[in-house]
This record gives C-alpha cells, structure tokens and sequence, in this order.
C-alpha cells in the first residue's frame, strides 16, 4: 500500500516537472521567435525615419518611451521593491551603457551607411561572436573548429557588404557601417551574457532596470552631441511626422522584444535561445523584397554562408557537450556516495 500511494507520488511529480519543462520550453521558442520577427523588421522601419530624426533622437525617444512602459509593467507585476539595485549600481549601469546605448548608436548610426538588410545579417553572427566574448571573458580559448566556422560566418557577412568581393571590408570600400554594427553586437551580448549575474531577477526586472540606467545614458550623449552641434536638433514637428516608426521601434522592437528575448534566453539557454536570431536576417530580407528590393546572387550566397555556419556551430557544440557528458557519467557514478563513505 505504502509503494503504491509513492509510486503514485512520485509519478505525479514527474508529470508536473515534464508538464514545466516543456511550458518553459514553450514560452522559450514562441518568446524567441517573437523576438526573431520583431528585430527583423526594425532596420527598415528604423531608416525610413531618418529623413526626420537623426539615429540620436530616434533612439533617445525610443529608449524613453520604452522604460517609461517597462516602468509601469514592473510597478504593477512585482511592486516598488523591485526597483531596488541591491548596491550594484555602478556594474549594472556600465553593463546597461554597453548594451542599450553602444549597440543602438552603433547599429542605428551604422544603418546610415550599409542597407537594412546588411545590418540585419551582421546582428545574425550574434551566437558566434557570443564564442569570442566568452574566450575573453573566461580566457579559455574555444574549439579550432568554433573559431573556424566564425570566421566563416564573418566572410559571409563581407560577401553581403562588399557585393561579392568580401576585400572591401577591409580595404574600406564599403564604408564603416559595417564595422560599426558589428561593435554593437558584441556589446549587445556582454549585455545579455551579463544577466546571468542576477539569476534572482525576473526577465522584467533585469529588463527595466538595464532600460533605466542604458535610457539615461543615452539622453545624456544625445543632449551632449546636440549641444556640440554634433548631430542636428530636430524641430517638435519631426516626431509626429514618424509617429508610426516610432510607435513600432517603441513598442515591437524594444518593449516586447527585449521582453521576449532575455525570456527565451533564460527558459532555453544562451545557446539555444541566441539561434532565433537566425530569423533577423530572412525577416529583413523578405520585408526588403515586398518593397522592391532584389537580392543579388552574392547576397543570396553570403546569408547561406552565415547561416550554414551558425548551424555548424550549434551543432558541433552540442555533440560537443553530449561527449562531455558521457565521459563525465562514468567518473561520477565511480564516486562514492556520502552514505556509502560513512559506512566504511
């Protein structure tokens, strides 16, 4: 009697922890793929305001908006507790300055001078520039294998760039945009790889407190670069004029997104999780042909060529940490238990 009503126990438990896991597994792809369609159209959305707003005030004004939401959601979902620091102030406002400002002013400035579409594909190789700020951050030295499919995804994005001649990179022929965005896709991930640091936090709270700090950094190099006579200081009408614009980079590209993009990481993984952004690229690439736009064959080459490499890449990692395991098994079950110790 006393197994049976165990068995039925335990049973039980196993069924609701398989009936979470596959929940957050749920939520981890729908969050992730959310995240995929929302950034892929922001590069077109985002430009077609320029001839209004500056990348500057675009993102100041986005930026703004969105933690004022982020704000109001945390308030109401996990009360004014949760606005506290807890005395780390200084490292998550240098984490926020990294990740909001520096990969906003780089992508937006950067989107400038390359297409939308390029812009998209550079923010594509974000898993595998994740391998060069973790080397750098652990200093251990990633598989050759690893370093060779990144540098293969970077010769497809040059491809893209240099219309098929990935030397113009390099030789400056298609400008700094390029260069520019991939700065800031490497500090959008010391950003995102920084969250595991606050593994208490909830994806809201990391989200609107990063917000805050990154936000205020922004409006204080905006107002600074304004005042410099760096960049023009648009006139009140030019808001409304891209009203549309700013509501989507507001609302889509940065409330939800960034909401939905810290929850795939957390219920999938950083590896798993940073694979959605394999869907920036295709959705830019699409939006771009609806407008007219006909990719080139050399285009259409160096997107294979990312996304054969980050494939690779994944795959490789995780037959890699399959391997790991295996051999780990053996050793573990070798050892003997604290019980079994005690009884000698």
């Amino acid at each position: 009697m006393v197994r049976s009503v165990s068995y039925i126990v335990v049973t039980g438990c196993e069924k609701r922890v398989k009936a979470m896991a596959v929940s957050r597994t749920a939520a981890g792809v729908s969050s992730g793929i959310v995240t995929g369609l929302a950034w892929g159209c922001m590069f077109a959305v985002a430009k077609s305001a320029y001839g209004h707003l500056d990348p500057f005030h675009l993102t100041a004004v986005r930026f703004v908006l969105a933690a004022a939401i982020f704000c109001v959601l945390l308030l109401v979902r996990e009360g004014r507790a949760a606005f506290a620091f807890e005395g780390r102030l200084g490292s998550l406002w240098v984490l926020s300055t990294i990740g909001f400002a520096g990969f906003n002013f780089c992508t937006y400035v950067g989107l400038e001078s390359i297409p939308a579409q390029s812009s998209a594909l550079i923010m594509a190789t974000m898993p595998l520039v994740t391998v060069l700020v973790m080397w750098g951050r652990t200093r251990k030295a990633p598989p050759l294998v690893t370093l060779a499919l990144v540098l293969t995804a970077l010769l497809g994005v040059a491809m893209v760039l240099g219309n098929g001649n990935p030397a113009k990179v390099v030789t400056g022929g298609v400008g700094y945009g390029g260069l520019l965005t991939l700065v800031g896709v490497a500090g959008w991930i010391l950003y995102t790889t920084g969250a595991a640091g606050y593994p208490s936090w909830s994806p809201l709270r990391y989200t609107t407190l990063t917000c805050l700090l990154g936000t205020a950094s922004i409006v204080v190099i905006t107002v600074a670069a304004s005042f410099t006579g760096w960049i023009p200081n648009p006139g009140p009408r030019e808001y409304p004029a891209v009203w549309w614009q700013i509501l989507y980079v507001v609302v889509a590209a940065t409330t939800v997104a960034a909401l939905t993009w810290n929850t795939a990481f957390r219920n999938l993984g950083p590896s798993n999780g940073v694979l959605f952004i394999n869907l920036v690229p295709i959705t830019a690439f699409v939006v771009q042909a609806f407008r007219g736009h006909r990719p080139t064959p050399y285009e259409i080459a160096g997107v294979c060529v990312v996304l054969a490499a980050l494939a690779a890449s994944n795959l490789y990692s995780r037959r890699r940490a399959a391997a790991q395991a295996a051999q780990a098994a053996p050793a573990a079950a070798a050892e003997p238990t604290p019980q079994a110790a005690a009884g000698r």
